[in-house]
Order: structure tokens, then sequence, then C-alpha cells
């Protein structure tokens, strides 16, 4: 069992989350046929995150400025119970986790752009290989506990909702210019206006690097990332009956970095640990995104309101990179960099060019392209109704989706030699065979009502999401393979939340998790469910905000899901572990002080985690291997933590930031650590300089791990992956 009720002992405190919760929402019923339109694209204000049941946490626009990071990791890692797996150091593969579950390509949260699911295929293939670039959002929230179940289908962990930014309603106009180490580059610009019942806004963003790592025998390996997205509005006048704002979202994105999946040996890691082996020069990933997304609000009087949305996506994404051998007979590339001596020092010495490959199978390298075209559309539409009395008031909020989405997959081998140095082709070029020839799809009817009560100091929240999946995969190489499944999971939660005094609360929660199994799994995998915990105190005085929550889940079954590369035969199947326990503490403390014309900000945000196996299994997924009964999960610090503070005067800023993360587990494991399966504890501090010449013109110069620590932060997919090293970035902005 967890040592989990000694924690809970240390409980106190939140964010900017709370208290005058009954006069908050009386004031925003006065006025919320304006403050509606006004907010649309934001899920969650601070006064209507305050109003949740379970943990919110928003990062605003002033907050993401200024450390003026493009990494998503680098800005979630503020928030208490979020948890990050690093593997290119820039943040263009994000691997996300909230309190404990898996980050492996942030597969079992649920990820949101203006409340609309993003990922390319969120039921069918969860893996996040495209979210939205951070750089040009106006907020960026997650939702925990009971709080995530309005926003399903993962409700295990919690959701991320990142909010685009509105039409202004006056002229403005912005452009960012930035320059920084690696060469570094970033272009942004927006412009958009408001003329009475009509607005719009175009936005650009292009940004890229020559990249940190050093390839064997020179070549790039770096990135360049481009986003162009326009908003059209339209409001109804003031004088209208029924108040109404319609949003039309267009957005193109694209990525072409020279990326893999290949990391390094320990022995080669600890010499140079940014070094990049020569059989990964060819690896490329290429994608484009596009979306139509259409919102429309409506209030019929001050106490009903509704959104609806409506949506398209498309994701394509091509990534050619290293996969092995060729030869069924030869190890895996996991098996290699493990252990590159013995029987294995031929393989890892034609890996780094060390040796030519033969005409034995087992020598030529494997460089497979992940073809994949993913597509996700839906309609969408979420009621709220005040009812409010002398004695109580309520906020019910009821929403509706349906949602279909697929995944085509179409995997190519093809066969490379290793010749002086350099990959040659084989096989005249042409595709050796197909690893992967199937498509996946899923069509989701989905449902929740919450209500939020509030009675005198007493504020209780009642929900429940219903999720009903239909999902088939058809295999176009292995009929055996083709499956059909349907599932309906209802998913209650609750929460409370009590004023001990004005600034002092206590609160408490309950939800069912639940993320599905996929349409490629077998027969033999249910889909992870769990029953989630969380209680606490906050404080909320002036400057002051404090929280303290305790959480817990205890898992009835919990999943593992292979991926395309790392996992010999196990194609995208996934794996019950059955019962497992998680718990943790979050800890989020803000304070400014003030001294005559000077601000001192100081923020602690805090997360300890405990995790632990409940039963012993072996299965095909690497990350999981064998699994003995009261293991502690991978990837997953006991301790980590950022402290924020700095210097802020009228027309200048000094800020600083240390992140810190515990050694984590690259295997499942208990007792003392294995010396060469787990990651070492990092430090990371950043340092940020802003002057501001006027309203109009900034000068930034910013410091990404000014210490140079330089660690290995994953052995996953395969090796050891360093953190990106010590950066300096200039950034001027002018605003008109």
């Amino acid at each position: 069992m967890l040592k989990h009720s000694l924690v809970l002992m240390l409980a106190t405190m939140t964010s900017s989350q709370l208290f005058a919760q009954s006069e908050s929402n009386k004031e925003k019923n006065e006025n919320t046929s304006v403050a509606m339109l006004e907010e649309m694209t934001v899920l969650g204000s601070s006064e209507d995150i305050q109003s949740l049941s379970g943990s919110a946490h928003s990062v605003d626009r002033d907050a993401l400025e200024e450390f003026e990071y493009t990494d998503l990791n680098q800005v979630l890692v503020t928030i208490p119970g979020v948890y990050i797996r690093q593997e290119d150091g820039y943040g263009l593969r994000p691997n996300i986790g909230i309190r404990g579950v898996t980050a492996d390509r942030s597969q079992k949260i649920t990820i949101m752009e203006d409340g609309i699911l993003i990922k390319p295929a969120p039921y069918s293939a969860p893996a996040a290989y495209y979210i939205p670039n951070v750089n040009r959002m106006q907020a960026v929230e997650v939702f925990k506990g009971p709080a995530a179940i309005k926003f399903g289908p993962n409700t295990v962990g919690g959701a991320i909702n990142l909010a685009t930014r509105p039409v202004p309603v006056e002229a403005t106009g912005e452009l960012d210019i930035a320059y920084g180490s690696y060469n570094f580059q970033k272009l942004r610009g927006m412009y958009g206006e408001t003329f009475e019942q009509f607005g719009y806004m175009i936005e650009g963003l292009r940004y890229s690097a020559d990249g940190f790592k050093e390839l064997d025998g020179g070549g790039d390996t770096g990135f360049e990332r481009n986003d162009v997205n326009a908003r059209f509005m339209w409001r109804s006048t003031a004088e209208a009956d029924i108040q109404q704002r319609l949003d039309l979202k267009l957005g193109y994105a694209d990525e072409a970095s020279d990326e893999t999946y290949l990391g390094l040996a320990e022995a080669d890691f600890s010499v140079n640990p940014l070094r990049r082996y020569a059989a990964s020069s060819e690896d490329a990933f290429n994608s484009d995104h596009s979306q139509v997304h259409i919102i429309h609000q409506m209030a019929f009087n001050d106490n009903v309101s509704f959104i609806n949305r409506a949506y398209v996506n498309r994701f394509n994404r091509s990534w050619l990179k290293f996969d092995g051998f060729v030869g069924n007979d030869a190890p895996t590339a996991e098996e290699i960099l493990r252990d590159p001596t013995g029987i294995n020092a031929s393989f890892m010495a034609i890996i780094r060019g060390d040796q030519d490959s033969s005409s034995d199978p087992n020598t030529v390298i494997d460089i497979t392209d992940n073809d994949r075209e993913y597509g996700s559309q839906g309609l969408s539409t979420d009621m709220t109704y005040f009812i409010a009395s002398n004695a109580m008031e309520h906020k019910i909020e009821a929403g509706l989706r349906y949602h279909h989405d697929y995944v085509d997959r179409d995997h190519k081998q093809y066969a490379y030699g290793m010749l002086n140095g350099k990959l040659e082709p084989r096989n005249n070029g042409q595709v050796l065979q197909k690893k992967e020839f199937n498509k996946s799809e899923s069509n989701a009817l989905s449902a929740y009502l919450h209500d939020t009560l509030t009675v005198g100091d007493w504020i209780i929240n009642l929900g429940a999401r219903v999720e009903s999946i239909d999902s088939k995969n058809t295999d176009y190489l292995n009929s055996s393979k083709n499956n059909k499944r349907q599932h309906t999971e209802v998913m209650p939660g609750a929460g409370v939340f009590y004023h001990l005094t004005e600034n002092l609360g206590i609160l408490a929660g309950v939800n069912k998790g639940f993320s599905p199994n996929g349409p490629a799994a077998s027969d033999a995998a249910n889909p992870e469910e769990s029953i989630n915990y969380e209680y606490g105190l906050r404080y909320n005085q002036d400057s002051l905000h404090a929280e303290i929550i305790g959480f817990f889940s205890d898992y009835k079954n919990i999943l593992g899901r292979c991926r395309s590369s790392g996992d010999r035969d196990c194609h995208f199947d996934e794996f019950n572990g059955g019962r497992a326990e998680i718990g943790g503490v979050e800890v989020n403390l803000e304070q400014t002080y003030q001294f005559s014309d000077m601000n001192i900000p100081l923020g602690l945000s805090y997360t300890y985690t405990e995790s632990a196996f409940q039963e012993s299994f072996e299965s095909n997924f690497s990350q999981w291997d064998e699994v003995q009964k009261g293991d502690e999960m991978p990837y997953l610090p006991e301790n980590q933590f950022r402290i924020y503070s700095g210097l802020k005067a009228m027309n200048w800023d000094i800020l600083a930031s240390i992140k810190y993360t515990d050694e984590m587990r690259d295997l499942p494991g208990q007792g003392a650590f294995d010396e060469h399966q787990y990651t070492q504890a990092l430090t990371v501090i950043d340092l940020s300089a802003s002057y501001f010449f006027n309203d109009g013109i900034t000068l930034q110069l910013t410091a990404d791990n000014i210490t140079d620590e330089v660690l290995a932060v994953s052995y996953r997919p395969f090796g050891a992956r360093p953190n990106k090293p010590r950066t300096f970035t200039g950034t001027v902005k002018f605003r008109f």
C-alpha cells in the first residue's frame, strides 16, 4: 500500500481560485449576455475556474510572455500535478501526463483548442503527434479531478485547453522578431480590428532552429514550423433580444524537422550527450495540419446561454526514421543501445558508422516511413442555465457532442546499408515491405450534466459524463486483426467546497476515471478505469494565494499502449496492467510583495508522487515488460518543483525560474534504482530580462538552462536523450 495517508496529513492551501463564490456568480449572472460574448473562446475565466469541482489552473497571456516559451512543456511545468517526459528538447512532440497517467505522447489526457478536441484522432489514435503552437495562445488551462468530466474522453488524469486569442475590439497589431542560439529564429505577426458588428484577425508564426545535436558526418538536426490563422467574427447588436456571436477560425500549420527516435548508448552519451549517430542521418518528420472551426454563442437572457461548435481537422505526417535492422534475427534497437557489447557490438558499430553493412539482412538498416493521414470532425453544444433564489443558487451545465475520427496508416520499410560512415539505399531505393497498412476509425456520442449548487458557505458540484464509442479497425495485411467494438461508459463525479473562514476553505472530490481502448487493440484489452479522489485546503487573501491538494487514483485496470516503434510484434496493441495505485500532493503558492514602485513576485509549484502496480504480469509493451507487484511506474518523479521570482518595475523586469525533477525509472521497479535504468535528477534555471521603452516597443533577453546542465532525460524511444543545453534568445516586440 502507498504511504498516502501520511502524505495527506501535510495538506494545506491555491492559486488565484476562490472565495466570494456566491457573490461573484451573482454578479456574473447579471452580465451574462455581455461577458459571454467577450470571453467566448476561453473555457474558464478566473471566476469560472473557481466554480469548477476539482482543481483547475490558468496560465494567462502575461505569464506566457514572461519567458516567451515556444515549448508547451516549459509552460506546463509551472502547474502542479503535470508531468513532462522530454524527447527532442524543443517540445515538438510533447509527452504530457497529469496526476500520474503515462506521459507517453500525451495519449491519456484530453487536449483541446477553444474547447474543441485537437489531437489528430483522439479516439482512434490518441497519441498527440500534433499540438497547436503555444506561442499564439491567449491562455493555457488545465483541469484535474472532477473538473475534467466535462472534457472527455479521457478523465483519468485531466484535460488541457489551449485558448486562442479573440478578435481585438480596437485595431491592434503585433510583431515579434527573435533570434537565438543554434540559429533559432522566430517571426510572429498579428493584426485585427472590429467594425461595429464585424471583426477579423490574421496571425502568422514561423520559428526554426538548426538544432543542438551533432550528427556524425554532418547534417541537419533542426526544424522549421509555420502557422497561419485567420479569424472572422460577427456579433449581434446590443439591442438584439438574443445576444449572439459567431466566430469562424481557419488555420494551417506545417513542420519539417530532422527528428529521430534514435538516442545514444550510455557510454557514448557520457562522452558527448549532443551526439547523433550516422544511422539517423535520413530521419525526417514532415507534417501539415488544417482546420476549420465554427463557434456560435447565444445568450437568450441573463440566465440561459449556449455555445455551439462545429469543427473539421486534418493532419498528414510522414516520419522517415531509423527503426532497427531488417533481419528477423537481429536484436531490437532498444536492446542494442541498452547493452552495446558482446553479440550486440557489431550492430552498435554499424549504427555509429564505424562498420559497414554486409549482404546479411541482419546488418541492413531498417528505415521506415511511418506515413499516416488523420481526420476528425464533429458537432457539439453546451448549455449554461442559472437558477437563483434567496436560499441557494444553481449553475446547471449540460453538453452533447458527436465526434468522428480516423487514422490511415501506411508504414513502408526501406533498406539502407552503412558504407564508409554514410547511409546508402538498398533494393534500388524501392519499398522493401509494408509494415502497417490499416485504418482505424471511431464514432463517439458523449454527453455531460453538471450542477454547481451554492448554499451559504457551501459549494457543491455534482456531475456525470457518458461516452458511447463505436470503433473498428481494418487491417489490409492481416484480416485476423480486423476489430469492431462498442463501449458505453458512465463517469460520475462530485466535489464540495466549504468556507471555513472568509479566506480559507476546504475541498474534497471524487470522480470515475476512464481512458478508452483503441480500435486496433486486441479483444483482450479492456479500457482503463479508475476512481480518483482529491482533498485539500485553499487560502486566498489580497496578493497571497495558496493551495495544497492531495490526490489518489485507484486503478481497477491500468492500460499500456504500444506505438509504432520500440515494441516488436506489438502492432498498436494494448495491454491490461490490472490494479494500480497513484497518489501524491500538489502545492501551489503565489505571493506578490510591493515596495514603492517595484513588485517582487514569488511562486512555488510542487508535486510529490507515489505509485505502485498492485499485480504481477508480463507484456510485450516495452515500457512495462516484466512487472512485479509493488513496482513503481516508469517516468514518474517522486518530487518535482518550480520556484519563480524576480523584480518588476515600471519599465523593466528581471525574472528567474528554477525547475527541479527527481530521478525517474525507465522500467518498473522498486527499491534502489538500477544503474542503467533511470534518469538522473535535473535542475534547470531560466532567466528573463525585459525593458519596456514605451507601450509599443519591448526588448527581451532570455536564457534557458543558464548553468548548461545536460543529462539523460529519457531513454525512449531508443537510447539516452538529452535536455536542451544552454540557449540565449533576444526578442524585439512591437505593438501598434
